[in-house]
């Protein structure tokens, strides 16, 4: 009898023991769900929200969103005609890497500042897909028997080109592009860079914002008024620590483009043109979107992703790089 009683006791505690457990997991796992829906909220808050909502306040002729013609592939080469200032250049350096790990073909030159472009053309079929320069001046700039020679080419088998400017300590704090109806603003400090969610150029980058500092202060916006640009990624001033750069950004308000698709309105050449090197990563993804975009997908690697995760870095992985909830919810929200 004393036995039974004595079991019935301990079941009892056993029980208490059991319910009290359960309530303390309950109570983990609901502060554990809470903690992940707050990190996903602050995720989605990432997205674009008012920072490009007003796009009324660019310095861009607003018009409804336009369809730029698309790109033919067809009568030329899958190659990238490279123009860099020299083969040790940083920036030059940047974009081959960038075709490199794209296992992208392409041709480097060094570019002229006068004398012929190599020969663009083959037997009546187009040697390359597109044209990249490193410097946008060195491209304005060209000799008007070799300008008139690419931009023909560029019409006729419907190549696309890209180029940057990077804003040196001499750099006028403000310039007309020339031979086209635009005018770049040098030696900018930004903050909070957007994507424009219309930018019809858009596939591996998502329409989201990156907020805080741009590195550096050296960035170039462009302003025109005429309908042929489209603002593809935009950012606002920031006080500049340099007196130089505080002059140049006097009357910049609002969001600035620093990075403009060209939809061939104007002359009927599609183009991108960067307001700085690819030190900054959303560069980086806007490039591969460009390359894509203007050689009709010809240049382009699947949007399909595998992550090879391996199993000691779960469970045996030194401290501090074992994966933990947090890295395995990254993995899940960017697919």
């Amino acid at each position: 009898m004393k036995l039974a009683v004595k079991l019935r006791r301990n079941l009892r505690r056993l029980v208490i023991l059991l319910a009290t457990f359960c309530m303390v997991s309950v109570i983990i796992s609901a502060y554990y769900l809470y903690t992940g829906s707050a990190q996903e909220l602050d995720l989605t808050d990432r997205g674009v929200g008012s920072d490009c909502d007003d796009l009324r306040a660019l310095s861009f002729r607003q018009v409804e969103p336009r369809t730029p013609k698309p790109m033919d592939p067809s009568r030329k080469d899958p190659v990238v005609l490279v123009f860099v200032e020299s083969q040790y250049s940083q920036l030059g350096q940047d974009i081959i890497a960038i075709l490199e790990s794209n296992q992208f073909r392409y041709h480097a030159e060094i570019a002229p500042g006068k004398g012929d472009i190599p020969p663009l053309t083959h037997k009546g079929r187009g040697r390359y897909a597109l044209v990249i320069y490193e410097n946008v001046l060195k491209y304005a700039g060209m000799d008007a028997w070799n300008r008139d020679l690419l931009d023909k080419y560029c019409l006729e088998y419907s190549v696309g080109v890209i180029a940057f400017h990077r804003a040196g300590e001499n750099s006028q704090p403000a310039l007309h592009l020339k031979g086209f109806p635009l005018t770049l603003r040098t030696n900018v400090a930004l903050r909070d860079c957007c994507v424009n969610p219309r930018s019809p150029l858009l596939y591996v980058t998502r329409a989201e914002v990156d907020r805080g500092p741009l590195p550096g202060e050296d960035w170039t916006v462009f302003q025109s008024n005429h309908s042929t640009y489209e603002p593809v990624l935009l950012a606002k001033p920031r006080p500049s620590s340099d007196d130089a750069n505080k002059q140049n950004q006097a009357g910049l308000h609002g969001v600035q483009a620093t990075v403009v698709q060209d939809l061939g309105l104007y002359d009927g050449v599609q183009r991108v043109l960067f307001g700085q090197g690819l030190g900054y990563w959303l560069h980086r993804l806007i490039l591969v979107d460009a390359i894509s975009y203007l050689t009709g997908r010809k240049l382009s690697r699947s949007l399909e992703r595998y992550i090879l995760v391996d199993i000691d870095d779960i469970f045996v992985g030194k401290k501090g790089t074992r994966m933990n909830v947090d890295d395995v919810k990254g993995c899940y929200w960017y697919q």
